[in-house]
Formats: C-alpha cells, sequence, structure tokens
C-alpha cells in the first residue's frame, strides 16, 4: 500500500514538474489557436511521428498545413515547435535577434563548424570577419571563372552521344552541372583547379550530395546525432557517414594547407614553390576566400582548422545551392510549352556581341536581360532551392502583430517552400510557372520590341502591393546568405550560355513533381525526368577563355 502512495506521489511530482516546464509553450498553444490548438496537439504528435522522413515530411506538410490555422505551435517535450509559413511572419523571425541562431536538430549537418553553424556572438564576430571576402567588387572579379568554366561546361554537353537523338537522364544533366558549378567554387573559394567539370574520379561532388542526404536524415532523427544511437540503429548509414565525411575533410584540408604554404612563402618574399611559377599573378587569384582570410590567421583572429571549416562550409553551400538553383531553372525552362525558351534566347541574343558570341558574359550584359531575371526569381519561387528553414529560440520574444510570446529554446520551421506557392500571396495562379510575376511593366516589353497589355499593369500592381518577405530565395533579414550575389551571378551566366547554346525540352510536368526536403529542394521522381537537349544551328562557334 505505502508503494502505491509513494508511486502516485512520485507520479504526481514529475508532472507537476513537467507541467511547470511547458507552462510557456501551452501558453503560445493557446495565443495563437486557443483551445483548438490544444485539441489538436495529439492529432499533431501522430501526424509527425509518421512523417519523420526526408521523403515524406515537405509532401505531407504541403498538403496538411491548410487543415490548421498558422502559425501553428506543437509541443514537443519541454519545447515547443513554431510553424511560420506566411511573409509577416517570416519578416519577424529573419530579423529578431533572439532567432540568429540555427537548431540543435540541425548538428547533425556534417559541415556544421563554420559561419553556416556559428551562434551568437561568434556568428557575428565571424561574420564580420568573412563579409569584406564577398562585397560586390570581389565578386565581380570572379567572372572569368565563371566564363571560362561555363565554357567548358557547353564543350562538355556539345560532346556528349545524348545530343544526337538520346534523352538525357536528369540526373545525368545534374552530373555534369554539379561538377562545373564545383569547379567554380573550388576555384573562387580555395583557388585550385580540379578540372571537375572534364571528371570528377574521386567522387568529391557525389560524395558532398550523399553527405547532405545524410544530414537531412539526421535533421528530422535528432537522436541519430548522437554516435552511439546512430551506429547502433543504422550501423551502415553510420559507417557511409563517416567515410564520406573523411574524403571531403581530408580534400579541402589539403588544399588548405597547400594554398597555406605557398602564402606564407609569398608573405617571405618567395615567388616560386619547387621551380614552379606561382599562379597567384593572375588577377582574381589574391581575392580568393582563402587567400584573404589567411591574413586573419597571421594576425591571430583565426586558426588554420577555422580557414579548413570556413572553406568546407563555403564549397559545400555555393556548389550546392548554386547547381541545385541552375537544375531548377532548366527543369522549368524545359517544361514550358509557350514561347517563354524563344524569349529568353531572343532577348540574350538582342545582348551578346559579335553576332550571338556567349563566350564572356559581364555584369553589364547581365543587367542588360530583365525577362531572364524574372524567369530566374519565378523558378525560384515555385521551386525553392531550400525548401525549409529552422531556427532556435535563444530567449522569450513577442511575434510580430500578435500577442503571442515565443518562449525561449522553440524551434522554429520556415517553409518557404509553401509560402512561395500559396494562393494566399501569389494569387490563383500560385502552382503555375509564369515569369510574367517578375516582370517591370511596360519597359521590359519595351526593351523586346513588344506591347504592353493590361494584364501586365494589373500584374505590376499585384507585385507592387505583395509583401516583401513572400520571396526569400537566398533568405532576407540578420542572416541573409553571404552569398547571394555570388550565387546570382553564376546562375545567370551558366543559363545565359547553355539557353543561347541549345534547346532544352522535356515531358515531365511541373504540377506531377514529387518533392523531398533534401536540405535543398529534390525530386522523388528524379529517375523518371529526362531532357531532350538540341544544339542550335546557325550560331557562330562559341570561344573558350
Amino acid at each position: 500500500m505505502h508503494l502505491y502512495v509513494a508511486m502516485w506521489v512520485c507520479g504526481t511530482l514529475l508532472a507537476l514538474l513537467l507541467g511547470w516546464q511547458q507552462r510557456k509553450c501551452w501558453r503560445l498553444i493557446w495565443q495563437l489557436n486557443g483551445w483548438r490548438g490544444v485539441a489538436e496537439q495529439p492529432l499533431l504528435w501522430f501526424l509527425l511521428s509518421i512523417n519523420m522522413h526526408p521523403h515524406s515530411i515537405l509532401e505531407k506538410v504541403t498538403r496538411l498545413r491548410t487543415y490548421f490555422q498558422r502559425p501553428l505551435a506543437i509541443l514537443i517535450g519541454t519545447r515547443a515547435l513554431l510553424y511560420i509559413d506566411d511573409p509577416a511572419g517570416m519578416e519577424c523571425i529573419l530579423n529578431a535577434p533572439e532567432c540568429l541562431d540555427k537548431t540543435f536538430m540541425q548538428e547533425g549537418f556534417f559541415a556544421r563548424r563554420g559561419l553556416l553553424h556559428a551562434r551568437g556572438q561568434k556568428w557575428k564576430q565571424r561574420r564580420k570577419q568573412l563579409n569584406p571576402a564577398f562585397n560586390h567588387n570581389i565578386v565581380v572579379s570572379f567572372f572569368d571563372v565563371f566564363n571560362s568554366v561555363g565554357n567548358q561546361l557547353i564543350e562538355q554537353f556539345a560532346t556528349k552521344p545524348h545530343l544526337h537523338g538520346t534523352a538525357v537522364k536528369f540526373k545525368d544533366a545534374e552530373d555534369m552541372l554539379s561538377r562545373a558549378v564545383l569547379e567554380v567554387s573550388c576555384l573562387t573559394i580555395m583557388g585550385t583547379p580540379t578540372n571537375f567539370t572534364q571528371a570528377d574520379d574521386a567522387h568529391i561532388a557525389t560524395t558532398y550530395k550523399r553527405l547532405l542526404e545524410i544530414s537531412a536524415i539526421k535533421i528530422v532523427k535528432p537522436w541519430l546525432q548522437i554516435d552511439f544511437l546512430h551506429r547502433l540503429l543504422a550501423p551502415k548509414l553510420y559507417a557511409e557517414s563517416q567515410a564520406c565525411n573523411q574524403l571531403l575533410v581530408d580534400f579541402v584540408s589539403q588544399i588548405v594547407q597547400s594554398k597555406h604554404k605557398k602564402w606564407q612563402l609569398r608573405a617571405a618574399g618567395h615567388t616560386q614553390l619547387d621551380g614552379e611559377q606561382e599562379t597567384s599573378s593572375e588577377p582574381w587569384q589574391r581575392r580568393i576566400f582563402i587567400e584573404q582570410i589567411f591574413n586573419l590567421a597571421a594576425s591571430g583572429e583565426l586558426t588554420l582548422q577555422d580557414i579548413e571549416d570556413e572553406a568546407q562550409s563555403m564549397v559545400l553551400v555555393s556548389f550546392e545551392t548554386v547547381s541545385n538553383s541552375i537544375m531548377i531553372a532548366l527543369l522549368c525552362l524545359a517544361a514550358q510549352r509557350d514561347d517563354c525558351q524563344s524569349r529568353l534566347r531572343a532577348e540574350i541574343a538582342n545582348v551578346l556581341p559579335h553576332g550571338g558570341d556567349s563566350s564572356y558574359i559581364g555584369t553589364e550584359l547581365l543587367q542588360r536581360l530583365p525577362y531572364l531575371d524574372a524567369f530566374v526569381n519565378e523558378a525560384l519561387r515555385l521551386l525553392a532551392t531550400v525548401p525549409m528553414n529552422l531556427r532556435h529560440v535563444s530567449r522569450d520574444f513577442q511575434l510580430a502583430g500578435r500577442e503571442a510570446i515565443v518562449p525561449e529554446n522553440t524551434i522554429i520551421v520556415l517553409d518557404t517552400f509553401s509560402m512561395q506557392r500559396d494562393e494566399a500571396w501569389w494569387g490563383d495562379t500560385a502552382k503555375q510557372f509564369n515569369p510574367q510575376r517578375f516582370q517591370l511593366g511596360e519597359h521590359l516589353d519595351e526593351r523586346l520590341g513588344q506591347t504592353a497589355s493590361p494584364q501586365m499593369d494589373n500584374k505590376l500592381q499585384t507585385k507592387e502591393r505583395r509583401h516583401s518577405y513572400s520571396f526569400l530565395p537566398f533568405s532576407k533579414g540578420l542572416r541573409t546568405c553571404i552569398g547571394r550575389h555570388y550565387s546570382f551571378f553564376i546562375m545567370k551566366v551558366f543559363l545565359v550560355k547553355l539557353i543561347s547554346n541549345f534547346e532544352f525540352r522535356t515531358d515531365q510536368r511541373l504540377e506531377e513533381l514529387q518533392f523531398v526536403e533534401g536540405i535543398s529542394l529534390k525530386f522523388r521522381n528524379a529517375d523518371d525526368i529526362t531532357f531532350q537537349i538540341r544544339p542550335l544551328t546557325g550560331l557562330p562557334n562559341k570561344k573558350t577563355n
């Protein structure tokens, strides 16, 4: 009898303690959705538990979100998970100093020691140190690299046998493109030619992609971030992740250490190493990322390990995000049955020098391609490169426009993918591809020798009324992407070269795509997607830098 009483007392005390720790979370749920929010908790717990996999979570959230009032809070242990999918909520979270940090769920990300996952004051200090490496003049100085590798990519496309009538698999095109973008990343971040555009015998590009897939699994299943549980519950996945991680750590560290030795010799007055002429005489070479932050190491602000971590982080982000964005744009381009592709090609041909020579694309030329801008923006709106973002709440704060107080340690999920396809912000055709959403009214059509329509004026008025945070291609706010201009420039240079040299077609309908949350957006039915890529005739031969 006494044992039962003791157990009852202990159970009551534990329940009271748990309730006390959860009190702020329940208050948030009540403030957002009242009794409805409280009553929905068991259903929300069940839905979360059966959909915790990258292959299902994005698609299920997209379909089920409309059945719940949003913003939506879910109690998870002693924390709250706050789901945001509206522009005002995005603006509040992305500009709140209390929401600057990444969450514990992202600790499973393999490249987690650089700026990408730094927190609090360390992030602010590191961002301030690295900002000069991505200023406009430095990014523009890389255009020689963008064009040189882009021309190599065109040669790769032109010499492949698939251009003689055979359909090209999505993953084959993605492989060629991702290797070229990885080469650009290695050149501009670490100043080292890799020849990845021609071949990747060490499988560096595919290893980066595989580690991102594993990282996505560890985010939705955070218990796998504990080594013991990971080895116990998924031994094969653990062994694979360790092998992949070591390959990339060795790849980056060897390059950084080699470059650092050369930098030290040059700083000491030596211009040659082992009888070889230093390549840093190239105009862009001394502006590369690690060349600049070597100075921080020399002054004691960073260690060589810090530089390796930052290089790993920057290569990964610049390579994966950009290559994925270009593939998304090509897929949208190839799927169109209207004049989108011919209109883009006409605009590009109108500004290219020497009758259509795309061997060098500069910033001045890109500024004269408004329809390309509209096309790129619409592709990144409809198929958001990074579908969801997570933030950690470092201390209590009030959600803008509401009385709700978001408690410390809340996990915030920012659903950019759903917001950018929501009819509430983008109208009845939100899930359709239409670059005119981003057009600049009559001025754009005048440049193309066309006449603006009343429908165009209506779209322009809609654009002017649209919330500035309803479109977030590379995030915004306090922790906006440091390389956003760099990414846009590579994307547009490569697209101009591809569009002016090839015609792309696919039978894949955009509305039939099946989405996967793989850190960046992936397609579950990618194996079923094929391109028809036809070289354009009648254009002058392109030079290679």
